[in-house]
């Protein structure tokens, strides 16, 4: 309303009552899911689990990666020490030869 006009004062009353019910709404949408019941928590997940399934099922998760740009040595991307890859990528190691 205060946009419409030149009413400053109703402007910022609309301004301020904007600004103050952000956190208020905020507040109750965390305090409402706080309150959710064992059985929609159960809904919820089993929804989830169809939805995994449906996009397995559709081959959604299966679509291979692009192949990565750039030379050939930096195909293999960097792991810490400890950890063991599922697919372990051989590159051929470069032959040095003496001149």
């Amino acid at each position: 309303m205060g946009l419409l006009g030149d009413n400053l004062d109703l402007f910022g009353a609309g301004l301020f009552m904007v600004l103050s019910a952000g956190p208020l709404l905020i507040a109750s949408t965390v305090r409402q899911s706080h309150r959710a019941t064992a059985h929609q928590l159960a809904e919820a997940e089993n929804a989830g689990y169809v939805r995994a399934l449906d996009h397995v099922a559709r081959g959604l998760l299966d679509i291979p990666a692009p192949p990565p740009t750039g030379h050939r040595r930096h195909r293999a991307e960097r792991v810490a020490g400890n950890v063991i890859t599922l697919r372990p990528q051989h590159l051929p190691q470069l032959e040095r030869k003496a001149q």
